[in-house]
């Protein structure tokens, strides 16, 4: 994923330098209505550094600690009553920062310790979902989540399990809470969502994601038919939209959560198999010593998965990742019927 902190570290170092400059502009502004203004500032400043000298100072007398104190405070007095006479907000000569927790550096001292401020953490997220594809369409979350769209009633004949669809679909969403939950821990195993169109797959996996991005971990949606194009342009040295090849790429592998959507649904070849394979071993190279996870949601149950992909790609899915299974009627239809 593209450096976000460094872009957002740059981005609130200009924040506070521009509030900083249109502050000493102000200032040059009022110092010409005002040259008085000027000389007091000076004094201010003066008063304040003989203050905190004599704080620090053995020899200093609390009597002249108080002194330097009680000037500084007049000073200001002074300053106030010279602003409030000509009409200006006593603020005008200070910086207006958009933050006034952090000042626009976007960290604060927590415990002894630099922490990102919550006007930070909000441009992090915010960040996080432009580069992630996860659309906020207003659907799609856990507290959207409905088990009520699913059958009540087993029917072993027809989702071929022997609990109702509801109960499993209850089953499923609880794994993932638990994969959200447990998303740091290395033993945490990928994802492989598979069933019927309209289920619920790209629902729950999306969710997931949603979930991991406000945990401050970068995410990546994917359809399988989007994913394989970023592999050629990055084999073909092309660059698009702006996006080196080779960012689009590295993303693949370093992103905490690649969440690849549809796969079975786009043409299949050799090369294919193989990028497809390799993307899988880069990213578990990764997961040794950084957060790498997948979540592939498919149409293909187990058997179909080795009628259709090559056998290592079947095996190295089957033993890495935890397979969760939807059944049920399509939700998009019944929603429709519902309205």
């Amino acid at each position: 994923m593209a450096d976000i902190r460094r872009f957002l570290d740059s981005e609130f170092a200009l924040k506070r330098d521009r509030a900083i400059y249109e502050a000493e502009r102000r200032k040059l502004e009022v110092y010409k209505k005002i040259p008085e203004l000027s000389r007091i500032e000076t004094e201010i400043t003066l008063a304040g550094v003989r203050y905190a000298r004599s704080m620090i100072s053995e020899e200093a007398s609390s009597d002249t600690v108080n002194e330097h104190l009680e000037k500084m405070n007049r000073l200001i007095k002074q300053k106030e009553a010279l602003l409030a006479e000509h009409n200006i907000p006593a603020d005008y000569l200070e910086p207006h920062f958009s933050c006034a927790i952090c000042q626009d550096r976007g960290y604060i001292t927590k415990d002894g310790a630099s922490v990102p401020c919550s006007c930070y953490q909000k441009l992090y997220l915010e960040q996080l979902y432009k580069v992630s594809n996860l659309i906020d369409d207003g659907e799609t979350g856990f507290e959207f989540f409905d088990e009520n769209y699913y059958p009540a009633e087993p029917d072993k004949k027809k989702y071929f399990i022997d609990i109702s669809p509801r109960q499993q679909i209850l089953e499923v969403r609880k794994q993932c809470l638990d994969f959200i939950n447990n998303f740091a821990d290395k033993s945490t195993q990928n994802l492989y969502f598979y069933g019927p169109t309209g289920t619920g797959k790209t629902f729950m996996a999306k969710s997931i994601g949603i979930e991991i991005l406000k945990a401050g971990y970068t995410v990546l949606y994917l359809s399988a038919t989007s994913l394989f194009p970023i592999i050629q342009q990055y084999r073909l040295n092309i660059d698009r939209d702006g996006v080196s090849s080779e960012e689009a790429y590295k993303n693949l592998i370093t992103v905490n959560l690649l969440i690849l959507d549809d796969l079975g649904t786009e043409p299949v070849s050799d090369s294919k198999y193989a990028e497809l394979l390799s993307l899988l071993e880069l990213r578990k190279a990764q997961g040794k010593n950084h957060i790498a996870k997948t979540i592939i949601a498919s149409n293909l149950n187990f058997k179909r998965l080795f009628q259709e992909y090559d056998e290592r790609i079947a095996s190295r899915i089957i033993g890495e990742f935890q397979a969760l299974q939807f059944v049920g009627e399509d939700i998009r239809i019944l929603k429709k019927i519902k309205k």
